[in-house]
């Protein structure tokens, strides 16, 4: 019988850090200059997220995070990761989960009555920062070239701790908690054995997000005058 207490993380991984930060070049150089326009609308959802407190904002939001999870779903997990990960079709088929759930909420009827206390907000806000500006400078931190890069809409990691942040702004079910969640811990778990400085950023973040939520489970209801 398999002692699998005998096995450590890194006996399951299937690449090495160079690989896996050169896949994010590679990715980059493809799609350059999408990212500009995922950063923008990065920015776009975080400011509708927060400031507008209407139904039309509140499904515009949760839409433009399927649409920016199902891109993550085919253009990194079936199109780059699956080369290196033979779980990475598993990885896109729960993305697009998450895609669906978001828009079935987008169009709910109870979705955008609710939005967040200050203390929530201010929290969410900056997991926004930590997904929009922090992540994508990592590389440059780390001493390596920022063509490697991670950013929103084309990369897991931004996308899913922005959808943290939004799930912080927005107060939604919380069957969209999950995949979220659980993203940060496999990106933690698929870190650390590659010994990098920031393993346990992700699994940090979805720790506050969750310790969060559950901090301040009575969010507002939206002005009765932003009911659109």
């Amino acid at each position: 019988m398999v002692e699998w207490s005998r096995y450590r993380l890194e006996d399951f991984l299937l690449f090495s850090a160079s690989t896996y930060q050169r896949l994010f070049e590679l990715h980059n150089a493809a799609w350059w200059p999408a990212q500009l326009l995922a950063q923008a609308l990065g920015a776009a959802v975080v400011w509708a997220a927060w400031r507008r407190p209407s139904r039309l904002a509140a499904r515009g939001v949760w839409a433009a995070l399927a649409a920016a999870w199902l891109m993550v779903a085919w253009a990194w997990h079936l199109q780059r990761f699956a080369s290196v990960q033979w779980a990475a079709p598993w990885f896109a088929a729960g993305f697009a989960v998450q895609a669906a759930a978001m828009l079935a909420w987008a169009l709910h009827p109870a979705c955008g009555r609710l939005w967040a206390r200050p203390a929530r907000a201010r929290i969410g806000l900056a997991i926004a920062g930590i997904s929009l500006v922090a992540w994508p400078a990592l590389p440059l931190a780390l001493g390596r070239p920022i063509a490697q890069a991670e950013w929103f809409g084309l990369m897991p990691d931004p996308t899913v701790l922005l959808t943290l942040a939004v799930l912080l702004l927005r107060p939604a079910p919380a069957w969209l908690w999950p995949l979220p969640l659980a993203w940060c811990a496999a990106t933690g778990a698929t870190l650390w054995p590659m010994q990098a400085p920031h393993a346990l950023l992700a699994p940090l973040v979805a720790v506050v997000a969750l310790a969060t939520a559950f901090a301040a489970r009575a969010p507002r209801a939206a002005r009765p005058g932003d009911r659109r």
